[in-house]
């Protein structure tokens, strides 16, 4: 039996994360919470860490890239979520690191590309390092 995908929400739960907590448990994504950036770094740290963390863009106590920081050292890809397109915010956190940049609505075929490509990247990802340890 494969293992269930997990995947991490980091919000205060608003607007649009209520959606695509749904749209991810339609799609068999198990899925945790965070409110803040403080909470991440200890979950990614737990034996099974999520394989991929959904984010807002501003958090109580910090922003997406203060994900960021956190999975990196994880291999863990991150998608930012926004309520709104924001092409500068887009182009920014691609080009720090982000995964994947996404906006409502969460349409399933699109949903299902972007779990399946982060699962697939994290996999390669801790692959990777784990090789470069050796």
């Amino acid at each position: 039996m494969l293992d269930r995908i997990t995947a991490l929400l980091v919000s205060d739960g608003r607007e649009p994360f209520e959606k695509l907590e749904l749209a991810l448990d339609y799609q068999g994504v198990r899925t945790f919470r965070a409110e803040s950036s403080a909470q991440v770094l200890p979950l990614l740290e737990q034996l099974d860490s999520p394989q991929m963390i959904f984010t807002d863009i501003t958090l109580s106590d910090g922003t997406w890239a203060d994900v960021l920081g956190s999975a990196a050292r994880h291999c863990v890809p991150v998608i930012v979520v926004s309520r709104l397109v924001d092409f500068d915010l887009y182009v920014q956190s691609l080009e720090r690191g982000a995964f994947d940049f996404v906006v409502p609505p969460f349409l399933s075929a699109d949903l299902a590309h972007i779990v399946r490509s982060a699962a697939w990247d994290r996999n390669n990802r801790r692959a990777l390092h784990a090789t470069a340890a050796v």
